[in-house]
């Protein structure tokens, strides 16, 4: 099932990930496939820990195999927080995409992702 009808949604679950950019992309939230759901991206927030340096971030999506970069080489001060993804335009992910990034500085960088899960049967 890659596209769940939601229009009648049998359930729904809060959720939150969080974790650490590396200098790569790499992702950091999976649909897997045939998982029956679709996630509603309500909120990304990503920040610099650093205390001293500035490191830059990218968000990527993967969407039927191909990356997507929607955010693109933003610059984050040091001890600062970015919204990146809010309730105003927030996204669905399907069945088998993925939510990734890279920063400039591995480490540095984290990310915190609260979705709904929802389930049409």
């Amino acid at each position: 099932m890659a596209n769940p009808n939601i229009v009648n949604v049998a359930r729904i679950f809060g959720n939150t990930v969080a974790g650490t950019f590396a200098a790569s992309n790499t992702a950091f939230l999976t649909n897997p496939a045939s998982s029956g759901s679709v996630y509603k991206i309500n909120t990304i927030n990503v920040a610099n820990i650093d205390g001293a340096a500035n490191a830059d971030f990218s968000l990527i999506l993967r969407l039927a195999g191909a990356n997507t970069i929607f955010v693109e080489t933003v610059a984050l001060p040091a001890d600062s927080v970015v919204i990146a993804v809010d309730k105003a335009n927030g996204f669905y992910l399907n069945e088998n995409c993925t939510i990734g990034g890279s920063a400039s500085a591995a480490g540095d960088v984290t990310y915190v992702i609260s979705f709904e899960q929802l389930y049409a049967t």
